[in-house]
This record gives C-alpha cells, structure tokens and sequence, in this order.
C-alpha cells in the first residue's frame, strides 16, 4: 500500500493534462520510468535541466492520485553503464541507496533490471533489491545462485497485473518467459511485459499471445518512444534518465481483442509523418512540372498528394467503441518548472553534503599523474596575467573562470562526476584530481591551460612554439556535451571567446 506523507501534493504540476473533461477516468493508470541510470537530478549546465527524482516524485505523486496506478520500471536503475573510476565505489552505492528509498516510498511496483544493475555482484545487487522493496523481475536470469523470477503478481485496485521481465542479461529470455506465462493457471487482468534490450526482443515478446502491452528500456536512446501498434502488443518507451514520465491511461483493460490507440501522442507523430512526406512531395512536383515529366506520371503523383492532405486533414483521436478496450499514452516531460518534493530535495541536499565530506577525506591524498621528464606542467592562470592581464581579465569575470563556485555553493566540488568539468588539467599529467588543485589552489576553475595546454614551457619561453593557440571541437566536448551542454555548438561558442585582447586585438 502507498504512503505519501512525506510528500507535499500539488495537483496544478507541470505536464499535459490526463484527459479531457468528457474522458472518463482510465480504468487503470500505468507509470513508466525506464533506464533511469541512477539519475537524481540534472546538471546544472545545461538549458532545461530535465528531470530529478525530486521532480519525478512530485508528479507521480499526483497522477497517481487521481486513479489506481501501477508503478514500473525497466532498464539500468540503480547504475550508469559508464562506470564512475576508482573512488566512485561509495558515492555510487549512497545514491543508489537514496534512489531505492525513494521509489520505495513512492511504491514502485516491479522492476526489470538493466545489464549495469548488476556489474557490481550478486551482494550489493541484492542489497539494492532489498532497499527498494519491489519485485524484480526477469525470466531466465540469474544472479550468483539465485534465479529471478520471471513474473510478478501486483493488485492495483480489484485489479489483478502480472509483470513478466524479458532482459538480455546473460540468457535469451523468450524460452523462461513462454514457459512461465503458460505456466499460469488462471488469467489477470492485464500482463504487462517489461523488456530490456533492443527492438526485436520488444517485437518479439508483443507477439507472446499472453502479453497485452511493452515497456521497453535498453534502448541507447534519450527521446522517448510514441506507441508501437503494428503487430502484437503496444510497445511503448520513457526515454531515460528520468527526464519525463511515461503515462499509459487504460479503458477496459480486461476486454478481448485489439488495443484502440487513443493517443494524441500517437496522432502528432503521424502528423508529422505526413507532413514530411507532403513536403517531399510537392518539391518534387514542382520539379517535375519545371522538367516537363509525362502528364500522367505527374496527375497521378498529384492524386496521391491530395490523398495525403486528405488523412492529415481527417487525423482525429478515435472514440472508444463499446466493449473494446483502449489506451491512451504520453510521455510528460520533467522541465525546469515542474515542482519538486521538498522531502525529496530535501534529501538530495543531504546526500550532496554527505558525498562530499566522505571524498574531501577518503580521496585527500588522490595525486594527479606524474609528468614525464622534460614535458611542460601546470602553472595555473594566474601565471598568465602579466603578459595576457586583458585576456586574464575577461576570463576571470567568464563562466570559466567562475567554475569552480558554482560547485562549492551546492557541495558538489568533491563529486566524482562533476569536479572533472570545472577544474584545470583534471586526472592530467601534473595536473588536479578532485581533491588536489595544485598548490595555493591555482588549478580550481576552468583555466588558460585546459584549451591552451600545461603552461610552464611558455612561461619560460613565451613563443607560438610552445603554447597551444587554439582549442579543437574534441577537447571542449569532453564536458559540453549533450548530456552536460545541450546549446553547445563548436563554431558558435569559439566565437564568443575570440574578444579583444583573447584572439583579437585590444581597441586602441
């Protein structure tokens, strides 16, 4: 049973709205989150920091109030595939546990894991599964000496789901799944399939006659997916990262027969479809009129274009017909304006404070690589400024040279995934690692030396010859890429850091 006392209900959140007021309240809501990575909040570098389980759960919190909800994920959970480094182990493993609590609280339902949830071993594993408090799921799989099983009963309401979790793991799922659906004596309400691997495993377990909608994760993808209707069961997809929820609202889910899709999800992606092809179209009309191509070829290609503007013209959500049963889904996005949980925020507060102060210690005496002899070292931008003091100047009062801060007032600037992009030569030859940031703390910042290279050389010998004079696209996409700079485009940026007295001359 669900709890929210630590939750502050606010109905008035930020995505569409459930359904229109002639709709009748769904049946059965499902809540979707897939391939969440381990993912609490956003960076804060980039334009619309998408997603925080802070925000996740304040919006769970009201959709789920509205109408019985299950609750599900699938994919990567508790872990990124991309492995943190040595010294992570224990920054990982908190906000994995925090993570747990939280979706705990907020009743998550069932989970089939991701290939990442496991790198760890069968104990911390297992200690996760524990902490979370939810069935996982997934048929044919092992960990350590343990099988998990393939399908898990829940009660939404008087309504009776069974999750059966198809993963590629280390086995082909299919065969435990097949066996494990016939297995059943009796029929639920709905069988929800929750898939981990790619589209043809998706395809294949919508084809399983015992399966009636697939949430699939996995997929090496950000956007979500809009339903997948073609043959078999719906397939259906929430993006990753937790950057938006996938809401699936079902009319008559124990009726017979073939789904109705009743999103306008659905329909907008259609849309755009044909106005794609309308567009491809009429260009090539108009060519083929200019090039004076056989009347019949062109009134024929003119009939098929009147033809597409008649279906996007007549693209209306379908009525529900009596006795069928219908879903209506959408993927609502998690923007900077969605409204948080202050228990949830509250906690990520904590645990930041928590991280920090256990790497300011544990890793005090993490040192950077040594230099190889006769190579140049870091010397911090301060050494640049009696030559370059316009150029110092303007990079002091620039994001850059203001990096560091922007951390330290979060208690971020011990955090293994964050110090990296806002310090100077970081985990380089002689350079800072994320506690040490050269002596006097001359290497804190973004500084001359990550675009221009180690200093000490042009110190001594202020020539072209030694100093790199400009920074290549793949040193900057190190840290403004999508993931942490979404608006970043090499070309554009470059040109706002060429000013007077950096890259240009100063104005008499």
């Amino acid at each position: 049973m669900r709890t929210f006392s630590w939750l502050l209900l606010v109905v008035a959140c930020g995505g569409s709205e459930p359904s229109s007021p002639a709709e009748p309240r769904p049946d059965l809501r499902i809540v979707a989150i897939t391939d969440l990575q381990g993912y609490l909040e956003p960076c804060g570098c980039t334009s619309r920091p998408l997603g925080g389980i802070d925000r996740l759960a304040q919006r769970f919190t009201a959709l789920s109030a509205e109408t019985p909800t299950l609750f599900v994920a699938a994919g990567d959970l508790w872990l990124s595939p991309q492995a943190h480094g040595p010294g992570a182990e224990t920054q990982e493993r908190w906000r994995a546990e925090t993570l747990s609590e939280i979706l705990k609280e907020l009743g998550l339902d069932a989970l089939t894991p991701g290939p990442a949830d496991l790198r760890e071993g069968a104990d911390r594993f297992f200690a996760h599964r524990e902490r979370l408090g939810a069935p996982v799921v997934a048929a044919g799989a092992r960990v350590g000496e343990e099988a998990l099983p393939a399908i898990a009963s829940v009660s939404v309401g008087d309504l009776r789901i069974d999750v059966v979790g198809l993963a590629r793991l280390d086995v082909d799922p299919l065969p435990a799944a097949r066996e494990a659906l016939a297995a059943r004596t009796d029929r639920p309400a709905l069988t929800l399939a929750l898939v981990v691997g790619d589209r043809r495993l998706a395809r294949d377990a919508a084809m399983l006659p015992e399966v009636d909608l697939v949430i699939l994760g996995g997929l090496a993808r950000a956007e979500p997916l809009a339903p997948q209707t073609t043959d078999g069961a719906p397939i259906l997809h929430a993006g990753r990262q937790g950057q938006g929820l996938l809401v699936v609202d079902l009319r008559r889910p124990s009726a017979e027969g073939a789904w109705l899709d009743r999103s306008e999800w659905s329909i907008a992606t259609r849309r755009d479809a044909l106005d794609d092809e309308i567009r491809d179209l009429e260009a090539r009309l108009e060519a083929w009129t200019r090039e004076g191509r056989a009347a019949v070829d062109v009134d024929a290609q003119r009939a098929r274009l009147a033809g597409l503007r008649t279906e996007r013209d007549r693209l209306r959500v379908p009525p529900l017909a009596d006795g069928r049963r219908g879903f209506s889904a959408r993927w609502e996005e998690l923007d900077p304006d969605a409204p948080r949980a202050p228990a949830v925020r509250e906690r990520l507060t904590a645990l930041d404070r928590r991280i920090n102060d256990h790497n300011r210690t544990a890793l005090a005496e993490r040192t950077p690589p040594p230099v190889a002899e006769g190579e140049p070292h870091y010397v911090g931008s301060d050494a640049c400024a009696s030559c370059h003091a316009p150029a110092h100047a303007w990079w002091r009062a620039h994001p850059h040279g203001r990096a560091y801060e922007t951390l330290a007032s979060r208690d971020k600037q011990f955090h293994l995934d964050c110090v990296g992009c806002h310090v100077t030569g970081y985990e380089r030859p002689g350079g800072s690692t994320v506690t040490q940031l050269g002596d006097g703390g001359v290497l804190r910042d973004v500084g001359c030396e990550n675009c221009h290279g180690p200093g000490s050389a042009h110190l001594t010998a202020p020539t072209a010859a030694t100093i790199t004079r400009d920074a290549p696209e793949s040193l900057c996409v190190r840290c403004h890429n999508e993931e942490h700079s979404d608006r970043f485009v090499y070309d554009a940026y470059r040109a706002t850091l060429l000013v007077p007295g950096h890259g240009r001359p100063v104005s008499p």
